[in-house]
């Protein structure tokens, strides 16, 4: 698995993940970070720019409420999201995805 250039707030994210899953009572399994292909979605992935993680959430008896408990701990600047619900690939996939600032004052026209 590839971590280099993983952006420090990242790290954040997945230390969090780990008291969350560790409360849970099982350890946290990062099943991807910076490598693979992750095509499809409305946006590009944020894997390859060290923003975004996938870990498994099979070992967890609650995780929904795992994901949950990592959103609020979180907060508005990240995405976290329970991906393949029901499925043998469900995972919890998290990304640092701050919101843009708006700026604000009058729009200027030319002449």
């Amino acid at each position: 698995m590839n971590l280099s250039g993983t952006h420090r707030m990242l790290w954040f994210a997945i230390f969090t993940a780990a008291e969350i899953w560790e409360r849970h009572g099982v350890d946290l399994v990062l099943t991807s970070v910076k490598d693979g292909d992750h095509p499809g979605g409305a946006r590009p992935s944020f894997h390859p720019l060290g923003l975004a993680f996938d870990a498994r959430t099979h070992d967890l008896e609650a995780p929904m409420i795992a994901c949950e408990e990592l959103r609020a701990a979180l907060g508005p600047d990240f995405d976290v999201m329970f991906e393949g619900e029901g499925t043998g690939n469900a995972h919890v996939h998290v990304q640092h995805d701050p919101p843009v600032p708006r700026m604000s004052g009058r729009a200027l026209r030319g002449p």
